[in-house]
């Protein structure tokens, strides 16, 4: 999804160098040094210029056919408790995070026990592909592992709800000539 946007915006201004780096913890761009952040909606600074580049989404619950093979499938939230989790640890409490998730009107809460901490989510699927255990991912990313069977959804009618996600940066006034192109490309894409 962002790789796509990456090569599109590389392609359109080749004169722009990229510098992409990919942190599991909440940055400071200001004190790092860099132009502009990637960042949900709800973990936002207020002094920060926030744009818009992909609506509220969902996170789904999946697994490997092959790792479903061994264990029952879960039928109910509550199931999830015996299974082993590919779970994130927030940078801001120190807490794993839970799963929430919502199904008709209903919302749940789970806490996993059994479970192995990775903060990238490209490594958290790679190791559900690889049967480790069941993980909630951004649902846009797992689609065509679905579509190839290397994933299976786990508990379909639940996911977990997902803010919008937005670029930042520190003030319009400073922006450079790249940043600019930038954001107008990702507002274009949008």
């Amino acid at each position: 999804m962002i790789a796509d946007t990456l090569v599109g915006f590389k392609d359109a201004f080749p004169e722009v160098e990229l510098e992409i780096a990919v942190e599991a913890r909440l940055v400071d761009i200001v004190k790092q040094g860099y132009d502009a952040g990637l960042r949900f909606g709800n973990h936002l600074e207020k002094d920060m210029v926030a744009v818009q580049i992909a609506p509220p989404s969902t996170a789904i619950l999946v697994a490997a056919p092959a790792y479903l093979a061994k264990r029952s499938m879960p039928e109910s939230p509550s199931d999830l408790l015996q299974h082993r989790a590919i779970v994130c640890r927030s940078q801001i409490t120190g807490s794993i995070i839970p799963w929430t998730l919502v199904s008709a009107g209903d919302r749940m809460q789970i806490s996993p026990s059994d479970t192995t901490i990775v903060h990238d989510l490209a490594s958290q699927i790679d190791l559900a592909v690889r049967g480790l255990g069941i993980v909630s991912v951004p649902s846009a990313m797992v689609t065509e592992l679905i579509d190839r069977g290397d994933l299976s959804r786990v508990l379909p009618l639940w996911s977990s709800p997902m803010d919008a996600l937005y670029i930042y940066f520190p003030s319009r006034r400073h922006q450079s000539a790249a940043l600019r192109a930038f954001v107008g490309f990702l507002k274009s894409r949008s």
